[in-house]
């Protein structure tokens, strides 16, 4: 087995290269699973409570969370997979996308929209901590 010391220069950026492709894509897998794995949590804890109206408001507050370590791009697709477990496993017609009750259906739209929204103003894709380009 070679290691990366003997490996030739043009291995090391090649390693490098992958490495770094994997990190770009692995991170925001891992912030939409953590999203999805968040609001399966919620359903959980919520779904015979008479809030769990509530709960996709609330939940605006999980997915600004994942923006600020993940970036917006895994907020918007965290705030689309949490809709979709929500309507599937909260509200009624239980395992199915439909929603009866139209209060619960505004919360979902409001979940997603205002979770686009804050996100992108909050934080931008393409701006690092710092405030510069990526």
């Amino acid at each position: 087995m070679q290691t990366r010391a003997s490996l030739p220069p043009e291995c090391s950026i090649a390693v490098t290269s992958i490495r770094t492709k994997l990190v770009a894509v692995g991170r925001p897998i891992a912030g939409a699973l953590l999203s999805l794995l968040a609001a399966l949590v919620a359903v959980k804890i919520f779904s015979h409570s008479q809030f769990r109206v509530f709960v996709p408001l609330v939940f605006v507050a999980v997915l600004i969370t994942l923006a600020s370590r993940f970036g917006s791009i895994v907020s918007i697709v965290g705030a689309v997979l949490s809709a979709m477990v929500f309507a599937y496993f909260l509200f009624p017609p239980l395992f199915s996308l439909r929603v009866e009750d139209p209060a619960a259906r505004e919360n979902l739209s409001w979940m997603v929209l205002s979770a686009i929204a804050l996100s992108y103003l909050l934080f931008p894709p393409g701006k690092n901590k710092h405030g510069s380009s990526s």
